[in-house]
């Protein structure tokens, strides 16, 4: 039996994203319209607003190493109206907030840490260079990336890594051959930074399908990731894939609807999937696996009409959650208790 717990009520939310400061657990929220951005503690159940956002959040999450510091992506306002969009640097200084846009970047969208050899990166992409209307995809997005062992002053200028991919959606950190990374994914698949033999950064193709989001992790406990996807852009299919022989090997696909939000994690002990749909049934949604060999996957609703935009699986202090923003609702929400 789950619980639901709505911590933060929000006009259009669309990021939430939970991380630990210290012995802390907090929750990152934003507005995809609005400017509205709160830290929720999740010990004492107090939020703080973050002053001096534009509003057009996709992501929101702490700079590693640097207590107080954040970074987000702001100004991508539905349906793609991005001309604005950028990486904006929050400093929390006491009771209140400093909030500057350190990197234009039009149509930015996610960014994502990472460490390599002790340094620490963040990696941002924008869905397009530039769009005349939502429908148009004639110009491929940018993936950036800067070293933040130190936070510079002014503005920030990064290295462009790549400028060919289209339909630039996803993002997750993962692990691929024992080094921390971080992947993207578009039209023509997904792909992950790595470096070359003269240290420059560049991007590997890992995939090949065109890919909204995905996520790596073990479902049959192997030791091995698998690898799930929503197909294709803003996709109505969720896929997982296994590696065999150099290849993704699919074990299971059903169907969504504008499927986003995906997410996993371990809650009560096993794997589990999350996943969205943004319209129909609206519904969040859970998975687990009782046989990856054998393609059996559970599928059980955790809220109707929701309207997920993103979800996180976490644990804190022996206890499990499953973090959602249900947009349809103006709502974040925690989930807790047993999958039945």
């Amino acid at each position: 039996m789950f619980q639901k717990k709505t911590i933060l009520n929000i006009q259009n939310v669309y990021t939430t994203n939970a991380f630990q400061i210290g012995s802390g657990m907090y929750i990152g929220a934003g507005s995809e319209t609005e400017p509205v951005v709160y830290l929720y503690n999740l010990k004492t159940g107090s939020s703080d607003r973050v002053e001096g956002c534009p509003g057009g959040m996709m992501s929101f999450m702490p700079v590693p190493g640097h207590t107080d510091y954040f970074v987000s992506i702001m100004g991508l306002f539905p349906p793609f109206i991005g001309e604005e969009a950028g990486l904006y640097l929050h400093h929390r200084r006491g009771k209140g907030w400093e909030t500057r846009k350190v990197r234009e970047l039009p149509f930015a969208h996610r960014c994502e840490f990472f460490e390599r050899q002790g340094s620490v990166f963040l990696v941002l992409a924008s869905v397009s260079r530039h769009k005349e209307n939502p429908g148009d995809w004639s110009q491929p997005g940018e993936t950036h990336i800067i070293g933040l062992d130190e936070i510079p002053s002014g503005s920030w200028q990064t290295d462009l890594v790549d400028s060919s991919t289209t339909r630039n959606h996803g993002m997750t950190r993962t692990r691929i051959e024992e080094k921390d990374t971080v992947c993207i994914s578009g039209a023509g698949g997904i792909f992950y930074m790595d470096r070359d033999h003269g240290d420059q950064w560049m991007i590997r193709q890992i995939f090949d399908r065109e890919t909204s989001e995905m996520v790596f992790i073990d479902l049959d406990g192997d030791g091995n990731d698998e690898l799930v996807t929503i197909e294709p852009f803003h996709g109505d299919t969720l896929n997982i894939y296994k590696r065999g022989n150099g290849q993704w090997d699919r074990k299971f696909s059903d169907k969504l609807s504008f499927g986003h939000g995906l997410s996993g994690g371990i809650f009560n002990g096993e794997p589990v999937i999350i996943a969205g749909n943004r319209s129909d049934s609206l519904a969040l949604e859970l998975f687990t696996i009782p046989d990856l060999s054998e393609g059996r996957v559970s599928r059980r609703i955790l809220e109707e009409n929701a309207g997920p935009t993103q979800t996180q699986v976490f644990s804190h202090r022996s206890q499990d959650y499953i973090l959602s923003a249900n947009q349809r609702k103006n709502e974040v929400a925690l989930y807790t208790g047993t999958i039945d």
